[in-house]
């Protein structure tokens, strides 16, 4: 286990506040209504263990509204890794390959009260040119650990296009007020995918439990069509005031088919592992928003992902957003 990465996070949260750039109540140019929302994600398996499977994932988003009626664009830029349990030349049979993905995406949004949407359209790449084998040997350098020098097995480089779309819908009757303090609030997923990187859907649930909950903050990690900017507006939330809460979240996934571990569209490369197609996933974290900010901090743990994985995977995430 690597503390480099509850290091970077903490000194990037940290930054956040001391140059907050935003304005506050009384200032020239505040608004209580934010039209730009620029999102940093970080993954890591390393900040509960050791590398191995999806080991790191890193997504910066921007979303700006368009216009009264609740929609707005936005942009994308995501970097996913992968490598095998064991630190070894080569790929091995039962372990993940090597693996890199980068990709750029544009997307359309929709804010609502009861019902959001979004839909991602992303170009990107596999193999060398995702920049996976030197991303992870910058941060191992840095962090003075291990390298891994299997890379040279890694699948290959691959034009790849996907879509990825996501509906939520408000739970009524999950929302409630204590002590006219605290509230809580719920909601319901579906997401779909379809394209040469994988194809499959989800259904999950979300709960919170806080102060002045917050419409801004989502909290599905660095996947595809998730950006800073909430799908479910809270005509209720002061962005003026602290906000905070705790949450859980669970959903079910299932995967017809997967580029990294079920070969290419156009490349094909030697299987190492098959993929698991219903995979299960709960998160559990909490965040606050200050000034503008939001900062998020969770885990997640999965069944596993690919048949023959070791164990179950488990990873941290965390977030920071800006609105203005």
């Amino acid at each position: 286990m690597s503390m480099l990465p509850w290091i970077g996070y903490a000194a990037a949260a940290t930054l956040a506040g001391y140059t907050n750039p935003i304005a506050q109540p009384g200032e020239p140019g505040y608004t209580p209504s934010p039209r730009h929302h620029l999102r940093v994600m970080m993954e890591n398996d390393s900040f509960i263990g050791e590398d191995s499977g999806y080991t790191h994932g890193t997504r910066i988003d921007y979303a700006q509204a368009v216009g009264t009626d609740g929609w707005a664009y936005g942009l994308s830029l995501m970097q996913n890794i992968y490598t095998p349990d064991h630190k070894r030349r080569g790929n091995v049979m039962g372990e993940h390959p090597y693996a890199g993905y980068l990709a750029v995406g544009g997307a359309i949004l929709c804010q609502g009260e009861n019902v959001g949407f979004s839909a991602e359209l992303q170009l990107g790449t596999t193999g060398k040119p995702s920049l996976a084998e030197n991303a992870q040997h910058l941060v191992h350098a840095i962090g003075n650990m291990e390298q891994w020098n299997g890379w040279g097995d890694q699948i290959p480089a691959e034009a790849t296009v996907q879509l990825s779309m996501r509906q939520d819908w408000r739970i009524p009757f999950a929302e409630h007020r204590f002590c006219d303090r605290y509230e809580t609030d719920g909601t319901f997923f579906t997401r779909e995918q379809v394209g040469t990187v994988n194809i499959g859907g989800s259904v999950g649930m979300t709960l919170r439990f806080g102060q002045n909950l917050p419409d801004s903050m989502q909290v599905n990690g660095s996947e595809a069509a998730n950006f800073g900017m909430g799908l479910l507006k809270k005509p209720n939330y002061r962005p003026e005031a602290l906000a905070w809460f705790v949450y859980v979240q669970g959903q079910v996934r299932y995967v017809a088919r997967d580029i990294f571990t079920d070969g290419g569209v156009f490349h094909d490369f030697e299987k190492t592992c098959s993929n698991q197609p219903w995979v299960a996933e709960m998160q559990v974290g909490a965040a606050a928003s200050y000034q503008g900010i939001d900062y998020l901090l969770g885990l997640v743990w999965s069944t596993r992902t690919y048949k023959g994985e070791d164990k179950a995977p488990l990873h941290g995430t965390c977030g920071v957003t800006w609105h203005w």
